[in-house]
């Protein structure tokens, strides 16, 4: 069996949905006996340093490398035919608002996916948006993520009245939205979020003065980048989970925090329809103010039935790895 080699991004003490997908995959590729090495690199790893990795892995091997990294890395995908991309959402759909950055991106990653030997993404959402890089989407194949098993045990405070988060603090993610709903509620509440807030410092800056703008400071706690126990007690001491995001790839946040048992308000978008299909979850109009408002009002008055129980079989990381697995060699 060909050596298989992954590279990934890691962006400090920063975790991203990306890159837990990439940690917990290689993990349980080797519990399946597909056995690897992991090669981490510095998000911001330049265009030589990366050339030089990929050209001292044997010609012979198979390499996956995360679409974090495509744009980087497109002349090199031209020239060889064993490199498979791992795309959790193209990086031309970061930030809608930089056009010019985005154009920029789009003809890179169009360059790099057209000559990836094949594409794996985390969502059929995610694979309908690749293929409009592509002139066929036939490479392209869907491995959802796995669900971590800690959260399948978790037992909410159905009467607190803190509200959770979970995303770090970039403008996709909508808090300007979340805030200005929480605003206007008329009941007693309490909102964590967790997440890093020192990627976007004029993001951070434009949200805390909506938050002293409306005298929220008091109702508002940012917490950074937590560890897992911390994740799981706050998941465990709060009633909802309210994610007012723009855009997403998979939404993990939201399936874990699902699983876990808690009520999800978030976004009506189609890769969270497809996600978290059959959930209980309260999809509200984009950037609508009011109708989140009164979601979150309603969620926090009254008592919501049984969390879905939820198995490992279906939702576990080694069911990614048996895909990803027959993605690689088709079969299981």
């Amino acid at each position: 069996m060909r050596k298989i080699y992954f590279i990934y991004p890691e962006f400090g003490n920063i975790t991203t949905g990306g890159t837990l997908y990439d940690f917990y995959l290689c993990k349980y590729l080797k519990k399946i006996f597909i056995y690897h090495q992991s090669i981490t690199v510095n998000h911001d790893i330049s265009n030589i340093k990366i050339f030089r990795k990929i050209k001292s892995i044997p010609k012979d091997s198979i390499i996956i490398i995360d679409g974090y990294l495509a744009n980087r890395i497109k002349y090199l995908l031209k020239k060889y035919n064993n490199i498979h991309l791992l795309v959790h959402h193209p990086c031309s759909l970061e930030d809608p608002a930089d056009t010019t950055s985005s154009l920029r991106l789009f003809f890179n990653e169009k360059i790099a996916f057209t000559h990836a030997q094949s594409i794996t993404t985390v969502s059929k959402y995610m694979k309908s948006r690749i293929s409009r890089y592509l002139n066929r989407s036939s490479k392209i194949s869907v491995v959802y993520p796995g669900i971590r098993e800690c959260f399948f045990n978790c037992k909410t405070d159905v009467e607190s009245i803190d509200i959770l988060s979970i995303g770090n603090l970039i403008p996709r993610k909508g808090f300007e939205w979340l805030v200005e709903s929480l605003s206007r509620l008329n009941i007693d509440w309490h909102l964590n979020i967790i997440g890093s807030y020192s990627i976007d410092n004029n993001y951070y800056e434009k949200v805390t003065n909506l938050i002293r703008k409306h005298k929220l400071e008091d109702k508002i706690t940012f917490l950074g980048t937590v560890e897992k126990n911390v994740m799981l007690d706050y998941m465990q001491n709060s009633k909802l989970f309210v994610l007012a995001t723009h855009y997403e790839g998979f939404g993990m946040a939201l399936l874990e925090s699902s699983i876990s048992g808690l009520k999800v308000i978030t976004t009506d978008l189609p890769v969270l329809r497809e996600v978290l299909r059959n959930r209980d979850v309260d999809f509200v109009e984009e950037d609508n103010i009011d109708s989140l408002a009164k979601c979150i009002e309603y969620n926090l008055s009254h008592t919501h039935s049984l969390p879905i129980t939820s198995c490992t079989e279906k939702y576990g990381w080694k069911r990614a790895a048996r895909n990803f697995k027959m993605v690689l060699y088709g079969k299981r």
